[in-house]
């Protein structure tokens, strides 16, 4: 796959000059110009593309020493909508502004404002001040929706931001979602998790918590699976991994791993979207699309286990001898090499050029350098963990599933930002072919 086809050179640029139903995606694209246009200095952390229909952007600046998050949109013929939400937001006292980045053309408009003017979050947020915090022992301020002392981890827009708090002197890490909590998240679940032994973080907050999309745990550990060089960690996130994929539950469908739709839905939005981000990387896309469906589709659906439906590195947390696994919102019934795939396929992200894509823009020549089978030293520690502790998986349906993740994440170095997002999506496609070849 050539890594510098027509539009590599400056994606962005090419990208918002055949975007003409958004006249504003080259501002929100670009850091300067986005800074430009709000009179401060800020940088994009993430976007949410929808073509020729919207673009939402969260990006960060400092203000009073310490980060700050915000968020911009724009929407195709916008102007009712937006004002709208401008007038609603000043009628509760919010700080949403719409502004006119080119001058004359009206109906080109970028709604800008901070997380607590987030229109999905608000009331969750909202209800986290004026009544979550007290059930979670935590103070709260008056005059805004965000808690006293708090500090952002991550935001994305309308979907969730995760804030860092104090419980008394215990630190607290709460996630505050738009919608409320999945399945994966109710207190008999996880109770059920902790009764097979997976190590689990526990939870504090009620269901009313949960029903306004807030949960909170206490911050543990030294940092997580993916920032650590962690041989004994790794292994026993296997042994962890096998406990979980030995539960049974009855309350969970099949999520995003479901036979044949879901998996058929995921890879033709990925398509499609690789399609409007990089038209070159079309065709190339379309023929992984195709692999992949016949891979994991025509053999018929395998045997189910209870998966963790995101499991990386970044989801288990180590201190000491000790891990914790973390995020359930996505667990479903699936197929056991889904999870082993997804952290292979996690961890092979972030190797150095010479095995993997780097971890932050660079060549995107290391899927010809690595080869193999799927994953790092992380993964092969995992992997002997799982069997150690009774886990069953075929290596070939490991590699499928790591392409699967790989083809999927294929678009987030665009929407995570990458200075070379062109280049990682490319490198993304190309080591999952070679997966399934």
């Amino acid at each position: 796959m050539n890594a510098s086809p027509s539009g590599f050179s400056n994606p962005d640029q090419s990208l918002a000059s055949r975007d003409a139903a958004l006249p504003a995606l080259s501002w929100l694209l670009d850091n300067g110009r986005l800074s430009q246009l709000l009179g401060e200095t800020v940088r994009v952390t993430r976007v949410r593309y929808k073509p020729g229909t919207s673009l939402l952007v969260a990006f960060r600046r400092i203000r009073s020493g310490s980060f700050d998050y915000g968020w911009a949109y724009t929407l195709a013929a916008p102007a009712a909508k937006l004002l709208r939400r401008e007038s609603t937001s000043r009628s509760r006292g919010g700080n949403m502004r719409v502004l006119r980045p080119v001058p004359g053309q009206q109906d080109t408009l970028v709604a800008v404002g901070g997380v607590e003017d987030d229109w999905a979050l608000y009331k969750n947020l909202l209800w986290l001040r004026e009544h979550g915090a007290e059930r979670l022992g935590i103070s709260s301020r008056q005059g805004g929706t965000l808690l006293a002392g708090g500090s952002v981890l991550r935001y994305k827009p309308e979907r969730r931001l995760v804030l860092s708090a104090h419980q008394a002197s215990t630190a607290v890490v709460i996630k505050a979602a738009a919608k409320p909590a999945a399945a994966g998240q109710q207190s008999h679940f996880l109770d059920r998790l902790r009764l097979h032994g997976v190590p689990l973080l526990p939870q504090l907050g009620d269901a009313e918590c949960l029903d306004h999309g807030i949960s909170a745990c206490v911050a543990w550990g030294g940092g997580d699976l993916a920032g650590l060089d962690d041989e004994s960690g790794a292994f026993a996130a296997g042994e962890a991994l096998a406990r979980l994929h030995g539960v049974a539950d009855p309350h969970l469908q099949d999520g995003a791993g479901s036979w044949p739709a879901g998996i058929t839905t995921q890879l033709q939005a990925t398509r499609n979207m690789v399609s409007s981000l990089l038209p070159a990387l079309e065709e190339p896309a379309r023929r992984i699309e195709a692999e992949l469906s016949a891979l994991l589709l025509n053999g018929g659906q395998p045997g189910q286990v209870l998966v963790h439906g995101d499991f990386s590195p970044d989801q288990v947390l180590v201190g000491g001898s000790e891990v914790r696994l973390i995020d359930f919102d996505r667990a479903h019934a699936g197929t056991a090499e889904a999870d082993l795939g997804s952290f292979a396929a996690a961890e092979e992200t972030v190797l150095p050029a010479s095995g993997g894509a780097p971890a932050s823009g660079g060549s995107a020549g290391g899927a010809s350098a690595r080869g193999g089978s799927a994953g790092g030293p992380k993964t092969a520690g995992l992997m002997d963990g799982y069997l150690q502790a009774g886990g069953r998986f075929t290596q070939a349906g490991v590699d499928a599933w790591a392409a699967f993740r790989l083809f999927n994440s294929s678009v987030d170095p665009f929407r995570d930002r990458s200075p070379e997002w062109a280049a990682d999506m490319s490198w993304h496609l190309s080591r999952a072919r070679e997966l399934i070849t």
